[in-house]
């Protein structure tokens, strides 16, 4: 039976009083800062083509961001994108060469990185072996409270909780956090808190909630997967809380298949296993549509898909888009399409980009490149 979702989360949604469950940094620890510092631009990314794009991910020159997966973005109030990513590799003079995440600020054509004294991961690990793995981001409003206070902006990351196992392969996931992040306009983000969302469940067969997150309208939005144990796909199930008010846990609402309703263990899935998407999607609304894109049959699919829908609940209509070999034959991985709609290109077509990596860790601390997010583009739905 699936453990219902501890809604702590709301809390810190609008950077509310810490609950028991919330581990909140040591305030004596040194503030979040953004290295190469790049000048502002007082217009957005225009237009660029993904070769363009590939190249300036390519020819960054980031000491303690070498190569990473995952890659979710969100675009801030003034115009900057963040990226955060999972396992990441740094250059050799850094111990350890990998930590479990790290974000990215870029400002047009210029990417900078988001570093400690400490210099590990932005999220700190959960304990020994047990590490926080982004999923999604999302950028909202502070509440008017924290707004008076210089605050502009917060950022929610929700990151799986995972237990590491013996090899980059080998891993599992226990829950959902929730990780907070303040910022003023043209500053860095700041790490204000760490939320328990979902509590540690050994279960393979629990709701990742989280795995994809979208602000629309009045609402915010937080998407699941669920592996069934019997497709490679995943299914996906979707909850919504008012952005005037996420703290209100009696106003969360999850859609049971039928209708929108408070009690989140009646939720249904959206789409089915059979099909389904990977563990880490993305969800936006684009064009008056529902823009959903995964592998379908999970990462061991070979093709990028693009679904869409007129509701966050469907009925969703996939469609074949680019190929994205899964290359467990080969060991060059390609997984975790990501779409990044903030982001435009020349043509007019959707950018994505398709997490890489190896199945042999010496050749990726040898070779960093190799495990680069690639871009790609897919016809706009």
């Amino acid at each position: 039976m699936r453990r219902p979702v501890a809604l702590v989360l709301l809390g810190a949604l609008v950077l509310g009083a810490c609950g028991s469950d919330a581990e909140t940094p040591d305030s004596a620890a040194p503030a979040y800062r953004v290295e190469p510092s790049c000048p502002h631009t007082a217009h957005h990314l225009q237009g660029l083509t993904v070769a363009q794009l590939n190249r300036i991910v390519a020819s960054a020159d980031l000491p303690a961001w070498k190569a990473a997966d995952i890659g979710s973005s969100a675009q801030l109030r003034d115009g900057r994108m963040v990226w955060v990513f999972g396992d990441t590799v740094r250059a050799d003079s850094f111990s350890p060469r990998l930590v479990a995440n790290s974000m990215l600020i870029s400002d047009g054509a210029c990417v900078a990185q988001l570093r400690t004294d400490a210099d590990g991961p932005v999220i700190p690990d959960v304990r020994d072996g047990v590490v926080h793995w982004p999923m999604s981001v999302v950028a909202m409003p502070p509440a008017q409270q924290y707004s008076n206070l210089g605050i502009d902006e917060v950022l929610v990351v929700m990151a799986a909780r995972t237990r590491r196992g013996g090899d980059n392969l080998d891993f599992q996931f226990l829950g959902t956090s929730a990780a907070v992040f303040t910022l003023d306009d043209g500053g860095a983000p700041q790490l204000m808190e760490v939320m328990e969302v979902t509590p540690d469940d050994e279960a393979l067969d629990q709701v990742n909630w989280g795995a994809a997150a979208t602000v629309f309208g009045p609402w915010f939005y937080v998407f699941g997967t669920r592996a069934t144990g019997e497709d490679f796909g995943r299914e996906l199930y979707v909850g919504r809380a008012r952005v005037s008010d996420p703290a209100d846990r009696s106003r969360w609402e999850f859609w049971d298949g039928t209708d929108w309703q408070a009690d989140q263990t009646l939720a249904a899935p959206v789409l089915p296993a059979q099909g389904g998407v990977s563990q880490t999607l993305s969800v936006d609304h684009l064009d008056g549509k529902w823009v959903a894109v995964s592998k379908r049959d999970g990462d061991l699919g070979d093709f990028v898909y693009v679904w869409t829908a007129p509701e966050p609940f469907g009925p969703w209509t996939p469609r074949k888009g680019i190929a994205a070999p899964a290359g467990f034959d080969t060991g060059e991985l390609q997984y975790a399409p990501l779409a990044h709609p903030e982001v435009p290109l020349s043509n007019g077509k959707l950018l994505v980009s398709i997490s890489r990596n190896t199945t042999d860790p010496q050749q990726l601390f040898a070779d960093p490149e190799v495990g680069l997010p690639e871009f790609a583009e897919v016809a706009r739905p």
